[in-house]
């Protein structure tokens, strides 16, 4: 029984566990595969490696100029150069090296219309009454019915046209007819507390600063002329700062006043000659003085009427002008409206819009479906109603129309064996560009970044030999991916 256990099977004979033979094989397969990839990894990069000098020719193979076949064509090409010398993102002389397939001439209208909007409001004004007679009163009629002076010019500042006929005499309600009213001062009381004593009748000595003794003057030791301008100066440099000090604390702040010091500490002292006890009688006596508005009378005169008991009442007409401005792109959509905005364009037509314009009576020089469009603006601008407070009315009181004509040309072309199109727009001497995409100056270098990326991602040849054994070749697998790039053209 002793010899069977003893006999029992080897840890590697395990029912579950590989045996060593097993473990020696996988290790050996594993070796053989990295071996296998390491080598198809250099393999890719000598192929490709060998190749890129042909790639690079053929990425930067040159282009045949084009030769202008009439003047319409030359100027294209020379804008298109000039385009492309002014954007680093395009390729270079485009004009040169590009085949134009067809051109063709439009127009674009910008309609700007300038509108002054006039606000009109009803207001009542009172004065006091001078005696003037008021004229026989009129009645009173909506605001836009009154005939007022004429604004030149789209800016108007802001007036006021005061009503004739409307003024009316009416009692002062403010003082009773009577044409005094309480001083507002003193309250009616015809007297304020002193300014300086508080009503107390007394005042701190200046002298003393309130202490009722100084210091004795015969105890102290002689100075020479230097040292005795130097103490009053000093002296009354102090005496200014401590009046501020002391003038903080009186309004209640408890302060100390580090410039004041006790002359009691300096020797001997003598009663202050100028006070009682540190004060001084106040000049007002009682603690009262006069008012200075009323000087005593306890009223004054109404503000409201000047004293004459009465009012003048009238009616102005507040007006207050705002400029507004609305632009209409009318024509092709391919351009945008941003970059329109800012072209200068031939000014056609400008004038002032009047009720004897007439959508079928186009002005010289303008398309009838442009003016129809421009009138259309006017009329529907001139009747919105802009006006939030109902107390206000708001009109167009002038519109001034300006019609620009923006021309423009759209040029077909090929460029590297791909179709694009591009616009010329503005006035000769401003002209500028627009295009949704176009040829980008990068493309060669994308050419020669694709053809490699490709034969780095093409699989290895069917007859390529692994290394023997791991003496001859060794390494690590390096992964190959494709990087994500791409080419993404703005607008110019």
């Amino acid at each position: 029984m002793a010899d069977e256990w003893q006999e029992g099977p080897s840890p590697d004979t395990q029912p579950g566990r590989p045996s060593q033979d097993d473990l020696d094989k996988r290790i050996e397969e594993i070796r053989r595969k990295v071996i296998e990839t390491t080598t198809e990894a250099q393999q890719r990069i000598k192929r490709v490696v060998d190749k890129a000098g042909t790639y690079w020719q053929q990425s930067n193979t040159p282009l045949q100029p084009r030769q202008p076949s009439n003047v319409e064509e030359e100027r294209i090409r020379r804008l298109a150069n000039n385009w492309s010398m002014g954007n680093w993102q395009l390729a270079k002389e485009l004009g040169t090296y590009m085949d134009l397939v067809s051109w063709g001439e439009d127009e674009v209208w910008e309609i700007n219309l300038q509108t002054r909007w006039e606000t009109r409001s009803m207001e009542t004004v009172s004065e006091p009454y001078t005696g003037r007679p008021v004229g026989q009163t009129k009645p009173l009629l909506p605001v836009w019915d009154y005939e007022l002076s004429a604004v030149t010019g789209l800016k108007a500042p802001e007036s006021r046209v005061r009503l004739a006929g409307q003024d009316e005499v009416f009692a002062c309600s403010a003082c009773n007819s009577t044409g005094r009213l309480l001083c507002a001062t003193c309250t009616g009381r015809g007297w304020v507390i002193c300014p300086d004593c508080k009503g107390r009748t007394r005042l701190r000595c200046s002298t003393c600063k309130g202490r009722g003794y100084i210091a004795d003057w015969q105890d102290t030791k002689k100075k020479t002329f230097f040292q005795k301008r130097a103490d009053t100066l000093t002296s009354s440099v102090g005496e200014k700062v401590s009046d501020i000090f002391e003038g903080i604390r009186q309004q209640g702040v408890p302060i100390g006043n580090p410039v004041d010091t006790d002359p009691a500490n300096k020797g001997r002292t003598i009663p202050c000659p100028d006070c009682v006890n540190g004060e001084v009688e106040c000049t007002c006596g009682t603690g009262k003085r006069v008012c200075d508005t009323c000087q005593g009378a306890k009223t004054e005169l109404c503000p409201h009427c000047g004293g004459t008991g009465k009012t003048v009442r009238s009616r102005e007409i507040a007006r207050r002008f705002d400029l507004t401005l609305q632009t209409l792109i009318f024509g092709s959509g391919a351009i945008p409206e941003q970059r329109l905005a800012n072209a200068t364009g031939d000014l056609v037509y400008s004038a002032e819009m009047n009720e004897t314009f007439h959508p079928d009576a186009a002005p010289e020089g303008v398309p009838m479906d442009v003016w129809r469009a421009a009138v259309q603006l006017a009329q529907t601008s001139s009747q919105a109603d802009r006006s939030n407070d109902p107390r206000e009315q708001t009109r167009a009181s002038l519109q001034v129309l300006e019609l620009t004509r923006v021309p423009y040309t759209k040029v077909d072309y090929r460029y590297s064996d791909k179709d694009y199109v591009f616009y010329i727009y503005d006035v000769e001497g401003k002209e500028k560009f627009y295009a949704d995409r176009y040829p980008a100056r990068w493309d060669r270098v994308e050419k020669l970044f694709r053809s490699i990326t490709n034969d780095l991602m093409a699989p290895a040849p069917d007859n390529a030999q692994p290394a023997a054994s791991g003496d001859q070749m060794r390494g690590y697998r390096v992964p190959v991916e494709k990087p994500p790039y791409s080419i993404t053209e703005e607008e110019v």
